[in-house]
């Protein structure tokens, strides 16, 4: 007797044939400069794979006539946003003239081809550094991450120490060569504040954001949905081995009290963290865009219960209006500031930016503010620098004046040193500094 035949089940047929018609199969087809090294591998990039550069499954394959190809199955009906580069973000697809260009976006539908071309790539762009920008590596920190330092005008002049911000996905903040996608422009803006008096010289430092473990080391706790929580020991790396390495290269002022940080979104999120749980190494913080909704509004939890310590002096933080959620979690978290007896306007701040989206052009516009916010204004009448008035100021000043120093004992500033720099230096010293 033969086996009766075995009918399949229908709710398996089911269930195969709605996964078969939600995946869309998408060919794209890239074609690239011509000054694309002969050794590059292309890659797609996008909101898909979680936005990694060089995900291994998502290189694409070069064809004969010198385009590149690579065939995805994505959810159909669903949009997708994406970018090609060459493995980072140091090496993303630019505009024609080395521009950002908005993020790609495709709605997949069954069976299709894409044809794109890459105008330019980032790392053939001009550099747009200015003033004192220069990089090194260290070793024993994080596996050799490239670290910018900005130098303040006049540092090879002078034998003056200065405050040190440390700032975080380093590669966006001085170059459009190196950036994702657009620089914040923190040396031209530091180079027109301190030139202004608007701020007092500071070195800036900036820490590139590691391939693949920026969610790992921007993030305090682990995220149900983004995995990360690897943010302690990033910190760490940064007090330990990274801040000895500046205070010992340069002249700093090696103290918590001069040492800030400053990041955006999942950069916002660890400076918040390390001013509330380190204050004693960071004291001051400026967060744009932070992202507190992380972990389910963790920080917003931690905040409350931690405290704020005395060590925390001040507090910048921003959102745009049009980014994504997060004006709430921006009013909560000015009210637990506020609630811990920070002063608005004193020592904490808090801005909304009219139309500001999330990207490095907002927080370029936003970021002068910030750091007038952040870093003080000079003070002249502090001659020694020691962010008290006395009377070692005076004799400071006093012998810079029979020096005949102009940079340290020409308050009026009109090129020469008289009696009525004496009077303005009187006058400044009996005001004290703001």
């Amino acid at each position: 007797m033969r086996p009766l035949a075995r009918r399949a089940c229908p709710l398996a047929l089911l269930a195969g044939f709605v996964q078969a018609a939600s995946a869309a199969t998408v060919t794209f087809r890239v074609q690239v400069p011509t000054d694309t090294p002969a050794t590059a591998t292309v890659y797609i990039a996008g909101s898909f794979q979680g936005w990694d550069p060089g995900s291994p499954a998502h290189a694409l394959a070069k064809l004969p006539d010198g385009r590149w190809s690579i065939t995805l199955d994505l959810p159909d009906g669903t949009p997708i946003a994406y970018k090609f580069t060459r493995g980072d973000w140091g090496t993303v697809e630019k505009g024609p003239g080395g521009e950002e260009i908005a993020d790609r976006t495709h709605t997949p539908n069954g069976t299709q081809t894409v044809d794109h071309t890459v105008a330019r790539w980032a790392d053939g762009n001009a550099s747009t550094i200015t003033g004192n920008v220069t990089t090194f590596t260290l070793t024993p920190f994080l596996n050799a991450r490239r670290v910018w330092v900005y130098l303040p005008p006049g540092y090879d002049d002078t034998d003056d120490r200065y405050p040190v911000l440390y700032m975080h996905d380093g590669q966006n903040l001085f170059d459009s060569a190196t950036s994702f996608s657009g620089e914040w422009e923190v040396d031209e803006t530091c180079e027109a504040l301190i030139g202004a008096g608007e701020i007092e010289p500071i070195i800036v430092v900036g820490i590139d954001n590691g391939q693949n473990f920026r969610i790992s080391e921007y993030t305090p706790w682990p995220d149900p949905q983004y995995g990360g929580g690897n943010g302690d020991n990033y910190l760490a790396a940064l007090r330990d081995v990274l801040i000895p390495e500046i205070d010992s290269r340069y002249r700093t002022r090696a103290d918590a009290a001069h040492r800030y940080m400053s990041g955006s979104s999942l950069g916002g999120l660890i400076s918040a963290y390390a001013a509330y749980t380190h204050p004693d190494t960071w004291s001051r913080v400026a967060c744009l865009s932070s992202s507190y909704w992380w972990d389910d509004t963790h920080m917003l939890t931690y905040a409350t219960g931690a405290g704020r310590s005395g060590g925390f002096v001040r507090f910048y933080q921003d959102h745009g209006t049009n980014e994504s959620g997060g004006l709430d979690h921006l009013a909560t978290m000015r009210s637990i500031a506020l609630s811990q007896g920070f002063i608005e306007g004193l020592d904490f701040l808090s801005v909304i930016g009219a139309g500001h989206q999330h990207n490095e052009a907002a927080w370029a516009e936003r970021m002068p503010d910030a750091l007038r916010f952040l870093v003080d204004a000079p003070c002249f009448p502090d001659c020694n620098d020691d962010d008290a008035l006395n009377i070692d100021d005076i004799d400071c000043y006093v012998t810079a004046f029979l020096a005949g120093d102009l940079a340290a004992a020409d308050c009026d500033a009109n090129g020469a040193l008289n009696v009525d720099d004496i009077d303005c230096f009187v006058a400044a010293f009996l005001g004290g500094c703001p």
